[in-house]
């Protein structure tokens, strides 16, 4: 435990330390702002030059949000693992019966390790967690810089064809958000499966320590154990819509509110960010709870083949088991997880994209 947040603190202290030194100045953000989102649209004696800027800027953003969203992963992580744990025992367990927040953590704390098993698979998830969720960010913030002035261009105000726009700028801005977080979590799904196998599997207690369960699960079943059938597809059915929902709702809370506010009084900007991205977490998570189930189902419990990788087939049995409260199960312990974590996350990755210049 120790070994993962020291180097975190550290990290925090060296940047925190820096941020000021190596901010730009707000007109030239401003300025930068304004000559990618017009793109290759504006006359200039060679359009060429301006769309190379453009499209190098894109990378260079999704560069540094790949980064920015890494250590905020990690961050985030390390500090509401506990209730990660309790999530993934109380959707574990199978039957009409089901565990309280309570009973789950009496459960987890029972085993061998007492209170330490909060935190099994702790260091797979945030060794596991920095690339995917730095590939997701990375992927949608270039998308997002890409597609925007594409869409408004070939359907918007900013048609050259002198056409009428066919859609608003604003739907067209949603729409990109949306497509944008569906293909950046797309990507990361085939790199998140299998760590999330290996976390959940400690977080059940199928395994005393990550040594023992990936030498374990490698002599079970080899490659396939950490990907049981059906994992990508669940994992994908499940982290595309929570995308959508997640990033649409902080986009517009961004806009509508955190930007607006922080524009008078910058020096508080962190707890907007926190409760912004708090409430966008909440909102995806909720939605997407019955999904989630599905997911932790299909991968901790059917890699003999139980439901032969059949989501549907999974589905059912939940149902089966308990209606449509089964598919509730462990809603709660996940809100407590997600709510905090996306907030802290939020409040991380806005400072790190501030400190690497992301911000715009």
């Amino acid at each position: 435990m120790k070994s993962i947040l020291l180097p975190l603190i550290l990290l925090l202290q060296v940047v925190q330390i820096n941020a000021k030194a190596i901010s730009l100045p707000s007109k030239t953000c401003a300025l930068l702002h304004r000559e990618v989102i017009r793109g290759g649209g504006q006359s200039t004696s060679s359009n060429a030059p301006v769309k190379t800027s453009a499209k190098s800027s894109a990378v260079t953003e999704g560069l540094k949000n790949t980064l920015a969203s890494g250590l905020a992963a990690a961050c985030s992580k390390t500090i509401l693992a506990p209730f990660d744990t309790i999530k993934t025992v109380q959707q574990d367990v199978m039957g009409g019966t089901s565990l309280s927040f309570v009973q789950a953590v009496k459960k987890i704390c029972g085993r061998e390790g007492g209170v330490g098993n909060l935190y099994a698979g702790l260091g797979v998830s945030v060794l596991g967690a920095m690339p995917s969720v730095g590939l997701y960010f990375g992927v949608y913030s270039y998308c997002k810089r890409t597609l925007g002035p594409i869409l408004v261009s070939r359907f918007g105000s900013e048609r050259t064809d002198n056409n009428k726009q066919i859609l608003s700028d604003r739907a067209l801005q949603t729409f990109s958000v949306a497509l944008s977080a569906a293909i950046g979590n797309t990507v990361a799904s085939f790199s998140r499966v299998p760590y999330e196998v290996v976390k959940q599997s400690l977080q059940t207690g199928q395994y005393s320590s990550t040594v023992q369960a990936l030498t374990k699960m490698w002599q079970t079943s080899g490659m396939r154990s950490f990907f049981p059938m059906g994992s990508i597809s669940i994992q994908m059915v499940r982290d595309i819509p929570y995308a959508i929902f997640t990033l649409l709702s902080y986009e517009y809370i961004k806009e509508a509110w955190i930007l607006k506010q922080s524009s008078t009084d910058p020096e508080n900007r962190w707890w907007r960010d926190m409760v912004g991205g708090a409430t966008a977490g909440g909102i995806g998570s909720y939605l997407t709870n019955p999904l989630d189930v599905i997911k932790t189902r299909l991968q901790t419990t059917d890699v003999t083949g139980e439901y032969g990788g059949s989501i549907s087939k999974c589905a059912m049995s939940v149902w089966e088991e308990g209606g449509a409260a089964a598919f509730l199960r462990g809603s709660v312990p996940r809100l407590l997880h997600k709510v905090p974590s996306n907030g802290a996350f939020f409040v991380f990755y806005e400072f790190f994209r501030r400190v690497l210049q992301a911000e715009q």
